[in-house]
């Protein structure tokens, strides 16, 4: 009994130390789909309840941030200070240009799609002003400003 428990003790922690491992872009052909598949949508549950800057740092370890798109909470909340708040995040590898590109000939292109739990600390137009400042999609002043998000949700979308 004493040995069929300690074997479940130690597939159980393999299993668990294998799920926790990095996914590289290398181990993955170089294919960028795939890694996405299994680097963010595989191991979703290890982002999930997670500081924003966890997603950020695995991402950025292995692909540029082409894009940044933000979601807000809109005009139609009805106190002013819940308004236009940055409630989720769009990452792209591809640039803003690539994107549109891609998408005016009708070709695939994917991003990861991620939802914040509240609340929401800032406007958009904070994030759209720092963007332009630092002329960079993802500076170290929006870096700071997104990195204590908490991921509510962690999504890899195909976008046609």
């Amino acid at each position: 009994m004493k040995r069929l428990i300690l074997t479940l003790l130690s597939i159980f922690s393999i299993t668990a130390i294998q799920a926790q491992q990095k996914v590289t872009l290398v181990e993955c052909g170089g294919d960028t789909v795939l890694y996405l598949r299994k680097a963010f949508d595989d191991r979703k549950s290890e982002f999930i309840g997670q500081p924003f800057s966890k997603v950020l740092d695995e991402w950025k370890a292995q692909l540029p941030v082409g894009f940044l798109v933000f979601g807000d909470t809109g005009m139609w909340p009805t106190k002013e200070e819940e308004r236009y708040l940055v409630k989720f995040a769009s990452l792209y590898y591809n640039t803003e240009q690539e994107t549109n590109s891609r998408g005016a000939r009708h070709e695939s292109y994917y991003r990861l799609s991620i939802s914040f739990v509240p609340p929401f600390p800032y406007q958009i137009m904070e994030f759209w002003r720092i963007q332009e400042e630092e002329n960079s999609q993802l500076g170290p002043q929006l870096y700071e400003k997104l990195k204590n998000y908490i991921v509510k949700n962690i999504t890899v979308c195909e976008m046609k």
